[in-house]
């Protein structure tokens, strides 16, 4: 019987995960959703909105992509490391945690899918 509880699979498993939180913030800023369009004007970037949520998108085929998962994972970790900064200089570092946990997952479910590990029994 095929074990279905690996480290590869996990890696999936948290690879959709970050595809559905920052594919819905992609796409709501390609879409220029209200939502998206209050939270970037209070940032004043309303004109980079379509470039911001393209990049996203991109950054996350890019991740899904097994040969090209690092520069996926170097993608969402540019856009996270961005909301961030924002949200230090804006907000005065209220709700980081969020940019930083999809970042940390990102990387995650990269090296978990990536990677072969060795049993250590």
């Amino acid at each position: 019987m095929k074990n279905l509880f690996t480290l590869k699979n996990l890696g999936w498993l948290i690879t959709a995960v970050v595809v559905f939180m920052l594919g819905m913030s992609g796409f709501g800023k390609i879409t220029k959703s209200e939502e998206m369009v209050a939270n970037l004007t209070f940032f004043n970037l309303l004109p980079q909105m379509t470039w911001i949520g393209v990049m996203e998108l991109v950054s996350l085929a890019l991740l899904v992509y097994p040969k090209t998962s690092i520069y996926g994972a170097l993608g969402v970790t540019a856009a996270m490391s961005g909301a961030v900064a924002l949200h230090f200089s804006y907000l005065g570092g209220v709700g980081v945690m969020m940019p930083i946990l999809i970042g940390v997952m990102a990387w995650t479910a990269h090296c978990l899918r990536s990677y072969q590990f060795k049993s250590i029994i």
